[in-house]
């Protein structure tokens, strides 16, 4: 660990019912991560 911090971009999706969350859907930038540690060209 070098206590850089990085930036990390997702999303997140949900479907409700009745005012409750009943599914929920996410992505996130994996290779933004990646390439933030070193460990993507």
């Amino acid at each position: 660990p070098t206590g850089k911090q990085i930036e990390v971009r997702g999303l997140q999706t949900a479907r409700f019912e009745d005012g409750k969350i009943v599914e929920r859907w996410g992505a996130t930038d994996e290779l933004g991560i990646l390439k933030q540690i070193g460990a993507a060209p």
